[in-house]
């Protein structure tokens, strides 16, 4: 009898180390996806600018491209948060990038 509640001491001491263990790794992986968090949305706002991008030359969409992508390449700190806000009530932003770039930054906490 006594066997009996020695092996379900260890297993319950051992499912609890495991469990310990598991909340520090999803732990650490929530606070690397949050400190990451801003280069990610960038880099999507980058690429769906680049999918909007057309053959002609469109000045403030080309300065907006230009300014994420040297945030995203690191050759900028910050990220080009009024640029966006300024593009995005502008004539020339379209209603599915006006969408992404208003969910990007409300993600952010900017807006």
């Amino acid at each position: 009898m006594n066997d009996i509640w020695l092996n379900f001491a260890i297993e319950i001491g051992l499912f609890s180390l495991l469990g310990v263990l598991y909340y520090f790794y999803q732990k650490r992986k929530i606070i690397h996806f949050e400190e990451n968090k801003t280069p990610l949305i960038m880099n999507y706002i980058l690429e769906i600018c680049l999918s909007e991008k057309s053959d002609v030359p469109e000045p403030e969409l080309d300065h907006l491209i230009i300014e994420l992508d040297n945030f995203v390449s690191k050759k900028a700190t910050r990220p080009p948060f009024e640029l966006l806000k300024v593009f995005s009530e502008s004539p020339h932003c379209s209603a599915r990038l006006k969408e992404v770039i208003s969910n990007g930054l409300r993600e952010l906490g900017i807006e």
